[in-house]
């Protein structure tokens, strides 16, 4: 298992490696190390539920990763164009909001497009029994990198260090609200009468 660990981490660090010849590139912005780093995650579950060996694994995450970065551009212009929709739907320019929807329609098409060779891809690497599985899986682990994401994006300026808790790491303690101010009854009320002393 550590060997296949190993080989995952391999694969994912070589599909981002940098030519020979290429200029070195800055450090990895804070939303590219968190997407590196949930990757890797995801590799690894993905290992463990679909009980992938190091060939078969040596070719399912380049291929996932690929599509990653295409997924990822659909999913920013998405982002986008809700955006757009959200300012439009007050206008009173049909023409306007229309090249919009057309715009949400034509980027949703190219999800679904991009989600098919993929998974057209995936049923050649992958026995039936785990395409299944994938299936099952995949999306789930998908919404939680998606929603990593998010979060990273919008605490980018955040004081906020560590935006993913891992199953090991405790929650910070909750703040905890203020008790209730305690209801003093006037001299010579019984509390538990039923006479009302107010």
């Amino acid at each position: 298992m550590k060997r296949l660990a190993l080989l995952i981490l391999l694969v994912l660090s070589a599909s981002v490696a940098l030519p020979a010849d290429a200029q070195p590139k800055p450090p990895l912005n804070r939303r590219e190390q968190i997407k590196k780093r949930i990757r890797i995650m995801r590799a690894n579950e993905l290992t463990e539920e679909l009980a992938l060996d190091e060939p078969t694994a040596g070719k399912l995450f380049p291929l996932l990763a690929r599509y990653d970065d295409e997924l990822d551009k659909l999913l920013e212009k998405k982002v986008q164009i809700a955006r757009q929709l959200e300012a439009s739907s007050g206008s009173q320019n049909a023409k306007a909001i229309d090249l919009v929807v057309d715009e949400a329609i034509a980027n949703q098409k190219a999800l679904w497009s991009s989600e098919e060779r993929r998974l057209g891809e995936i049923r050649k690497i992958l026995t039936p029994g785990q395409v299944a599985k994938l299936l099952i899986v995949l999306p789930a682990l998908e919404r939680k990198i998606q929603n990593q994401l998010r979060r990273a994006i919008e605490n980018a300026n955040a004081k906020q260090v560590d935006d993913d808790i891992e199953p090991d790491e405790r929650r910070p303690p909750a703040r905890q609200a203020p008790p209730p101010p305690q209801r003093i009854s006037p001299p010579g009320c019984d509390p538990f009468s039923s006479k009302d002393c107010h």
